[in-house]
C-alpha cells in the first residue's frame, strides 16, 4: 500500500501540490496548495478564505491533493486566465475514486481527502484538518534535478503573493516589494538554467503580470 512518505511527505513539513476541488455548479476547480502531514493518515492546509478552494472544501469536505512535476499544472491552476476561456481544460480531470472532488489524471500520484474541520487562523486563513482516504500512485521513471522547476513553481506561488498583498496596507505591501525582489531572482534562475525553454515563457507572463499589477495598484492611489 502507498503511503505519503512514499511520495515524498515528511510530517511538518510544507510541500507543494495542486488541489483540485468542485465548484458549486459541478465545474472542476484546482489551485496551487501546500500540504503538510500530520501523520499517514491525516493533512493539513492553510487556506485563504477569499479563495475558490476555500468555498469548495467548506462546500463538498472533499478534494484531492494531486502530485505532480510537471510545471504546467501549477501554472495553469494558478492562473487560470492564461487558459482558453479562463478555465482549465476539462480533459485534464477525472472523477476522484472515492471523494466528492476531480482529480487531475495527468498527476504522478493523487491523495484523495476527506475534510474533518476548518477553523479560522486569523483574518485571512483557516486551517483545513483532512483524513486520507485513498492514495494513487503511478510508477515512472525519478527525473534528474533541474533548478528552473522549482524556482518557476517558487515563483508562481510568489505571484500570487503579491497579488494579494499589493491591494492592502503599506506593510503588506512592502512585504510584496520583498517578494518581487525574490521573484526576480527566481526570474534570473530560470533565464540562466532554462533559456527559451517553457519555464522562461512561463517567467516572462508572470513578470508582465506583476507589472500590470504595480501599475493598476498605482493609479488607484
Amino acid at each position: 500500500m502507498v503511503k505519503l512518505t512514499d511520495l515524498g511527505f515528511s510530517k511538518g513539513v510544507i510541500v507543494e501540490t495542486v488541489l483540485s476541488t468542485y465548484n458549486g455548479n459541478g465545474e472542476p476547480n484546482a489551485a496551487p496548495m501546500g500540504v503538510i502531514m500530520k501523520n499517514q493518515r491525516c493533512v493539513l492546509m492553510r487556506i485563504y478564505n477569499s479563495s475558490i478552494t476555500y468555498q469548495n472544501l467548506l462546500s463538498k469536505k472533499s478534494a484531492v491533493v494531486n502530485v505532480t512535476s510537471d510545471v504546467e499544472f501549477f501554472f495553469k491552476s494558478a492562473f487560470k486566465n492564461a487558459n482558453p476561456g479562463g478555465k482549465m481544460p476539462r480533459n485534464w480531470f477525472t472523477k476522484a475514486e472515492t471523494v466528492d472532488a476531480p482529480s487531475l489524471h495527468m498527476s504522478e500520484a493523487t491523495v484523495e481527502i476527506s475534510v474533518e474541520n476548518m477553523a479560522p487562523m486569523d483574518e485571512e486563513r483557516a486551517e483545513a484538518i483532512c483524513n486520507v482516504e485513498f492514495i494513487k500512485a503511478s510508477k515512472i521513471f525519478p527525473k534528474a534535478y533541474c533548478r528552473a522547476f522549482y524556482a518557476t513553481v517558487e515563483a508562481l506561488i510568489l505571484a500570487t503573493r503579491i497579488d494579494f498583498y499589493l491591494n492592502k496596507n503599506k506593510k503588506q505591501k512592502e512585504q510584496a516589494a520583498q517578494l518581487i525582489e525574490v521573484f526576480d531572482s527566481c526570474m534570473e534562475t530560470v533565464d540562466r538554467v532554462a533559456p527559451k525553454s517553457r519555464y522562461s515563457e512561463i517567467m516572462a507572463y508572470l513578470a508582465e503580470q506583476i507589472k500590470s499589477w504595480r501599475v493598476e495598484n498605482e493609479s488607484l492611489h
